[in-house]
């Protein structure tokens, strides 16, 4: 690398960040032959399990660029969605019948799913340039230029300079790109407080490994997934007044089930827990002259049924295709500004429903409760509202897979082929 701040090292495409967004963004530059760079902060990848559902088009897109089936390998297979009320199933979201070779969820820890990419990227001859802070993204009369410090072991800070056509913010909420280009990104933050625990548990009652709960109470919803490691993934709405530790523990956890008529106990503490808070926000553009937002960066909601990380995919695949396409003149730049209308479209679309998800989830009144069985059990009885509710939920009725992507060759000697899980 060129750390002369007078002669910046020259790309085609900078990638900010390297999470599941930024890391597939690179894989499919890679797999298209495209010059690029991916920079982050951090000095490791993320070790803890974070997004741990991956649905049947995220499986779908990153099959296509050659880690689909070595993630369902390492991921536990999800065929159905349950929601259940006191005790009573009212809704059952079957997946095993969708038009896709991967007809399920995936409970899978993103750190493995990061890992995967990861290597595909060095496969493919890339790599993460870590410890890279992003400041400002300078203007240039060539493009764009990435501009920031990279950190050194005795803390110095070596400043950096990559002159890049394209630049991909995919650097999170809190994104620097998102800030260096001066986009709001308004929206709000739930009031209630969330609870994640990743967790061993002993069910009371059987209950089947390859579907996904969502259980309904007076106090709040409780969704239980299973994961590979055999702990299930917890994820419950707290109210926000309440005493929640900043890293839930057993007891915690077990009060929580047992005043939700869970029947299930934990069987060991937390391997991992946490408490948040949930935003939902989407910023105003995603397009930029040559700098584009993807992922968390551009948009973040609620986590109810489990579609952030799987967005950040689809925008990462959709986004890098078109630009390398419009890089390899098989088609004209018109091409990248549909990346916004489609990909925003999307955020807002699911930004809605995953926010009427959540209100739902946090009612407290009886008479409102009432109503939101009625309605469950309303779509339990009608076969083609579930399997649309399927269709959108796995992400497959939105897929760029599905869209109108522009045509453009993969790299002739990507050894990689689709297959099938």
């Amino acid at each position: 690398m060129d750390s002369s701040m007078d002669r910046p090292e020259e790309t085609q495409v900078v990638i900010v960040g390297a999470g599941p967004t930024g890391l597939t963004a690179a894989v499919r530059l890679a797999q298209l032959g495209v010059p690029h760079v991916i920079l982050d902060v951090a000095a490791a990848p993320s070790q803890t399990s974070k997004a741990a559902l991956v649905h049947a088009a995220s499986l779908e897109l990153l099959a296509e660029v050659g880690v689909g089936d070595d993630l369902v390998a390492a991921g536990r297979v999800m065929r159905r969605i349950v929601m259940i009320d006191r005790g009573r199933t009212l809704l059952k979201v079957e997946l095993a019948d969708l038009p896709t070779d991967y007809p399920f969820a995936l409970g899978v820890p993103q750190s493995t799913t990061e890992a995967l990419l990861l290597k595909r990227l060095g496969d493919l001859g890339g790599s993460v340039r870590r410890l890279h802070r992003v400041d400002s993204l300078p203007s240039h009369a060539a493009g764009n230029v990435v501009a920031g410090v990279v950190a050194s072991g005795d803390d110095d800070a070596v400043p950096f300079q990559i002159r890049t056509r394209y630049v991909i913010g995919a650097d999170g909420s809190h994104s620097a790109v998102r800030s260096a280009i001066g986009l709001d990104f308004p929206g709000e933050t739930y009031p209630a407080q969330f609870v994640l625990a990743d967790v061993a548990l002993a069910f009371i009652r059987p209950t089947a490994d390859d579907e996904a709960t969502i259980n309904m109470s007076a106090h709040g919803v409780t969704v239980i997934g299973r994961l590979p490691s055999g702990n299930h993934r917890i994820v419950a709405t707290v109210d926000a007044g309440a005493d929640v530790p900043e890293a839930p523990d057993r007891v915690f956890v077990d009060a929580l089930l047992r005043d939700r008529g869970v029947p299930a106990r934990t069987a060991a503490e937390p391997q991992w827990s946490s408490r948040f808070r949930v935003h939902h926000r989407v910023a105003d553009q995603f397009r930029v002259g040559g700098v584009f937002l993807a992922g968390d960066a551009a948009h973040v909601h609620s986590p109810a049924a489990g579609q952030g990380m799987n967005t950040g995919i689809a925008d990462a695949y959709d986004l890098s295709t078109r630009i390398a396409a419009v890089l390899n003149g098989s088609a004209a730049d018109e091409v990248l500004d549909e990346y916004e209308r489609v990909r925003r479209a999307a955020a807002l679309e699911i930004l809605r429903f995953t926010d009427r998800m959540t209100r739902m989830a946090m009612l407290r009144s009886p008479v409102a409760r009432a109503g939101r069985r009625a309605m469950a059990n309303t779509v339990g009885r009608l076969g083609p509202v579930r399997r649309r509710l399927a269709m959108w939920v796995t992400g497959l009725e939105r897929s760029p897979l599905r869209g109108r992507l522009p045509a453009v060759a993969p790299r002739t000697l990507d050894p990689a082929p689709r297959g099938r899980a």
